[in-house]
């Protein structure tokens, strides 16, 4: 991803620039997502806009997970999708390493800032958000994604596989929220 502003107008390109990179025909990539030469050019030149799925599976396909990010923030998928970190800031796990604690060191200065914040909250009074702590804090989410990318990158570790495995664990744990149909209903 280069040093322009992620917009709709310019996924395309980046879809275009990291095909090419990642040295695979239009042809070769085609066949992987279910589509023809003629499609991927058509999509490459802005004839035709990509769905969020089709980009998706685009930038899976050659394994280019920050880019699956830049989708879901482009395309406004979630209340909290963030830009991503540019992949040439994270090559290897030790500089993705670096950062993530870097970052963690402000975000943890942050969460103190906002602990005095909300000692110092009186009723009536009233006091601004102290945001750019929080910021701090939403910072670590795309931080530690980078870092698990590079984890990907340099030792091929299947990053579903690890979620998954995580997840089956924090259920029977019960610290993340079981799927709806698991819930159990209560009659009052």
């Amino acid at each position: 991803m280069s040093n322009k502003p992620y917009s709709l107008h310019t996924i395309n390109h980046e879809m275009r620039d990291l095909r090419e990179q990642m040295s695979f025909s239009q042809s070769a990539l085609g066949k992987v997502i279910g589509r023809t030469q003629k499609q991927i050019s058509e999509l490459e030149n802005g004839l035709v806009d990509p769905t969020p799925e089709l980009a998706i599976k685009w930038f899976t396909a050659l394994g280019a997970f920050e880019h699956v990010d830049l989708v879901h923030y482009i395309f406004d998928l979630h209340p909290l999708s963030a830009a991503p970190v540019d992949p040439r800031l994270n090559e290897d796990l030790g500089r993705s390493i670096l950062n993530l604690k870097q970052q963690i060191k402000h975000a943890l200065e942050s969460i103190d800032n906002i602990e005095n914040w909300l000692s110092e909250l009186r009723p009536g009074r009233v006091t601004d958000v102290p945001m750019q702590d929080f910021k701090e804090i939403y910072d670590l989410g795309p931080g530690m994604r980078s870092t698990l990318y590079a984890l990907n990158r340099e030792f091929g570790i299947d990053l579903k596989s690890l979620s998954d495995d995580w997840t089956r664990k924090s259920l029977s744990t019960r610290v993340a929220m079981p799927r709806y149909e698991e819930r159990k209903l209560v009659n009052i």
